[in-house]
């Protein structure tokens, strides 16, 4: 997820550059992966629960002060009427760190699993939509976004298709964010992250399609057909710009607080609410 904000753009042109993504699925392409949630009870087989420790190296929750931990309880995490919930609850359980202001418990999973790989042919090209309703509380960090299957961060590569702030809940509510996260460009960098935000209508009522269209030379992200961010695979990149060719898993989480969570009212908790209608990946055939 993406923390503090640097300046956007995107890459250069290659003397013959490919046509321009656009986030209408093209025909050819092939539905190779998705979730319905139509089974009742703990996401299904292709999702993991993402439990690693919250505390980085030189402190702070994932580095961003997150005041959730995240586990597998089915208060968390659960598939009901064909939706999948991620709800943050009150409290944390005796064997979360202590010493860290922790509020909550919350729930991240991703589908960093062989299954998911083997479906997509073990590369990350192809049409991504999540369709997904967001809590837009003040405290909540809801994302939607990807992670290169190796490395270490950020030279893995990071894609975020949508991030909401609960920072910016009385000034910008309909507002959403979409980044990507390279060795050369993120938010610790000199060269700054590269990101865009968009106003959405109705962001805090209605479900939404959130799309990213990824090929060899670009990543394109939207909502409901509609562009919100592009970066372009520059000119002779090499990884610490573009990391983005080697299979990549999709995460699902709301965060409670942290940077740009913003201050918690426990009150609200139960409305940090994030429900997802279904997940599907296309591929070119």
């Amino acid at each position: 997820m993406a923390t503090l904000m640097g300046c956007g753009g995107g890459g250069g042109a290659s003397s013959t550059p490919p046509p321009a993504l656009t986030l209408s699925k093209p025909d050819s392409y092939v539905l190779k992966w998705s979730d319905d949630f139509n089974t009742v009870g703990a996401p299904g087989s292709d999702w993991i629960y993402d439990l690693e420790s919250p505390v980085l190296e030189g402190g702070g929750v994932w580095g961003n002060n997150e005041k959730q931990y995240y586990t597998d309880n089915p208060a968390n995490v659960y598939v009901n009427n064909g939706m999948l919930t991620i709800q943050a609850v009150e409290g944390v359980p005796s064997g979360a760190p202590r010493g860290l202001g922790l509020l909550a418990t919350s729930a991240r999973i991703k589908t960093d699993t062989p299954a998911y790989y083997n479906a997509l042919n073990a590369t990350p090209y192809g049409f991504y939509e999540i369709r997904a309703k967001v809590p837009c509380v003040a405290g909540a960090w809801p994302a939607i976004w990807m992670m290169g299957k190796t490395g270490v961060w950020p030279a893995r590569g990071e894609v975020d298709i949508m991030e909401w702030f609960g920072a910016q809940f009385t000034g910008q509510p309909n507002q959403v964010q979409s980044a990507v996260h390279t060795t050369f460009n993120h938010w610790g960098s000199a060269a700054g992250l590269l990101f865009a935000k968009r106003n959405v209508a109705n962001m805090c009522s209605d479900f939404h399609l959130f799309q990213l269209h990824w090929s060899a030379n670009e990543i394109l992200i939207g909502v409901d057909g509609v562009a919100t961010f592009s970066y372009k695979k520059p000119s002779n990149a090499g990884t610490d710009k573009w990391p983005f060719d080697q299979p990549a898993y999709i995460l699902l989480n709301v965060a409670v607080g942290g940077n740009l969570g913003g201050p918690v009212n426990l009150r609200d908790l139960p409305n940090m609410t994030m429900q997802v209608d279904y997940v599907k990946v296309w591929q070119a055939p």
